[in-house]
């Protein structure tokens, strides 16, 4: 194959394309050109007579299958040749094989909303198997409505490392099988009915789920083809697709049923050489499942002993950055010889003084759009004075991988709450005003005393009412400020309805020094306990409250509070800034992605201690998306212990 472009290669990279091993794992440091090393080893490939439609290219993620697109390019592969090869996610490509397996298309969703219904069915289903069953009530008391964005994270890590499926025979889902496995019997009661809706269905074309979410394609591909007795038959198998290669990138992300659907394919494919490329350092994602043990030892039991390379030169980032990278992850690293990373440790004791640093990293690089400028967080339910601080400043940003403070439904409550006490019209754009009102009616009811029959009636009065009228009837009742005895009567129980009142009596004065007072009252984690699943959640809930608190002291009224707050709603809605904005992300968020100036706030011995992999993970990720200039601030008395690697060589350029 002729190639448009002569693509310079590294040693490294020379060395992997000449490999002709039949299983190569590539272990890679961040920055380190992972995918276009990926996209010359495929080069090759076809050079030396592979057929390019016989070759698959996965990625974890969807920019992994657009960085593929992107490395094709860079390395010169003719569009004619790249069109030919099956890019994709782990997940598209299992629901193709599925898709040729059951002959039907299977309705597949990705978000939360869409299948908001069958996960608030199987609450109620487990609560009523868990209450006949064992005698028992699940954890939680709220219908779910907030409850189903955990939940189905959840689901997603149960099914990412097929728990269930990896227990001996005796096992079963019961309060003592949960505890052996140390998981939350609420959770897994509600996840057997949720499979037990989704799988249900059957029609003249066979038997097949009746929809699919996000992840739901490789578990149910990998417990057909891990099955002792499998639906297919040989020439029927959905893997059998006579491959040459298989490529397999962000390889640290894989988890059980990926590397179940993995093996399976290779065995099926014998021929088939392997090349899988990942960064050991850069797993997080445990709530998917993913482990590093795919990559290593996992890779040698279960399928065969690889030839192991590795990437270890950085192309994002010069060596203040790579030397103090390859200290904390104990690996070689050598730096980009074309850029100058300069990183600072900053001690930043607020959001003000943060702030303060934010404005000065941009201040030094004035022609960097704002989308390059990131703040990336280990808590981004802690960060609402930040977001806070942001606003009133009026520098425009977007949130990525959590939902700004202002639309948090434990934030809606207490601003409907506070709302409806100093009476204040206009207290919500219209969007958020239905938010508000359904994160409200979650955090004050108690639906799961009433009758199915009661529920149902009570969210169908609920959802006709505008956003006044829920204010001036439903809540009112709530607080025994109205008589309205054929409105939700049941619905609210008294301990509940006393706090509510004795939380608005005292918001009523106006005065934003009475605001902790109110949230003792209201005692939001345990409201939020009726209101999500996890336990997280909950602290989460508490977290952001405070933080909310936190960023009213500036405000002479919790009249005046609230109005800056629609101020915010309106700017966050704007459209004057879409190009313009800073990034707040999560580490999660970020993994993939890189910017022209990263800040990590709060790398406390709190948040960032040292111990767990997980965190160590998390900062090596967020450290290393940085391409010109780091920032690294810590608010406590002592930093991190992780910074102890930054110290000997960063430039404190910041003046």
């Amino acid at each position: 194959m002729a190639t448009q472009q002569q693509f310079p290669k590294t040693a490294e990279q020379i060395a992997i394309c000449d490999s002709d091993h039949k299983h190569l794992i590539i272990e890679a440091n961040a920055g380190a050109a992972k995918t276009t090393t990926a996209a010359m080893k495929i080069e090759r490939l076809v050079s030396n007579g592979a057929d390019p439609s016989k070759i698959v290219a996965l990625a974890f993620s969807e920019p992994g299958v657009t960085a593929y697109i992107n490395a094709f390019r860079r390395v010169g592969i003719p569009a004619r040749i790249s069109n030919l090869i099956r890019v994709g996610t782990f997940e598209e490509f299992c629901a193709a094989r599925l898709r040729k397996l059951e002959a039907v298309d299977v309705p597949r969703f990705s978000r939360p909303e869409d299948v908001r219904t069958f996960v608030l069915e199987a609450i109620q289903s487990a609560r009523t198997w868990a209450r006949t069953k064992f005698g028992i009530p699940l954890s939680f008391e709220g219908a779910g409505d907030f409850a189903v964005e955990g939940l189905l994270e959840e689901f997603d890590q149960i099914k990412g490392s097929r728990l269930l499926e990896r227990q001996d025979e005796y096992f079963t889902i019961s309060p003592d099988g949960a505890d052996s496995i140390d998981w939350s019997f609420t959770t897994l009661a509600i996840f057997r009915t949720y499979e037990r809706i989704r799988t249900h269905f059957v029609d003249d074309g066979g038997e097949h789920p009746k929809f699919r979410f996000t992840g739901d394609a490789t578990y149910d591909l990998a417990n057909i083809v891990d099955a002792l007795d499998p639906c297919y038959t040989y020439e029927t198998n959905p893997l059998r697709l006579n491959l040459q290669a298989v490529v397999l990138d962000e390889m640290h992300d894989t988890n059980w049923a990926m590397f179940t659907v993995l093996k399976k394919l290779l065995e099926t494919n014998e021929e088939a050489l392997f090349l899988g490329v990942g960064d050991r350092d850069q797993v997080v994602h445990a709530q998917h499942g993913a482990e590093s043990y795919f990559m290593r030892e996992g890779f040698d039991t279960h399928i065969a002993v690889p030839q192991r390379l590795k990437l270890s030169e950085s192309f994002r980032f010069g060596r203040d950055l790579s030397n103090p990278l390859s200290r904390f992850a104990d690996k070689p690293y050598l730096a980009s010889q074309q850029r100058t990373t300069k990183v600072a440790i900053k001690k930043a004791v607020d959001a003000a003084e943060l702030m303060g640093l934010i404005n000065l990293v941009s201040t030094n690089y004035p022609r960097t759009p704002k989308s390059q400028f990131a703040v990336l967080l280990r808590h981004p339910s802690a960060e609402v004075d930040l977001e806070h601080a942001l606003r009133d400043k009026g520098i425009a940003y977007q949130t990525a991988g959590f939902t700004t403070y202002l639309e948090r439904p434990e934030v809606l409550f207490l601003r409907t709450l506070l709302g409806l006490a100093v009476s204040l019209e206009d207290a919500f754009l219209p969007d958020i005003a239905v938010l508000a009102k359904s994160a409200t009616w979650a955090f004050i009811t108690t639906t799961a005393q009433l009758s199915e029959e009661a529920r149902m009636k009570n969210a169908s009065v609920v959802d006709g009412m505008n956003f006044e009228m829920f204010l001036e009837y439903g809540l009112q009742h709530a607080l025994g400020m109205r008589d309205a005895k054929d409105l939700l009567e049941d619905a609210v129980d008294e301990p509940t309805r006393s706090r509510l009142r004795k939380a608005v009596e005292l918001a009523v004065t106006d005065d934003i020094n009475c605001l902790p007072a109110v949230i003792e009252c209201l005692d939001i984690e345990k409201c939020a306990r009726r209101v999500f699943v996890r336990e997280i959640d909950a602290r989460d809930a508490k977290d952001s409250v405070n933080a909310l608190v936190k960023a009213s002291k500036n405000y002479g009224s919790i009249s005046q509070f609230l109005s800056s707050l629609i101020k915010h709603d309106y700017a966050a809605k704007s459209k004057n800034h879409n190009d313009d904005r800073i990034v707040l992300s999560s580490i999660e968020a970020s993994k993939g992605l890189e910017f022209d100036h990263v800040i990590i706030p709060n790398v406390n011995p709190a948040d960032f201690d040292g111990k767990g992999r997980d965190e160590r993970n998390l900062f090596y990720v967020a450290a290393s998306r940085a391409r010109d200039s780091l920032t690294l601030t810590y608010s406590s008395k002592e930093s991190s212990s992780l910074l102890r690697h930054f110290q000997a060589s960063t430039d404190f350029y910041l003046r």
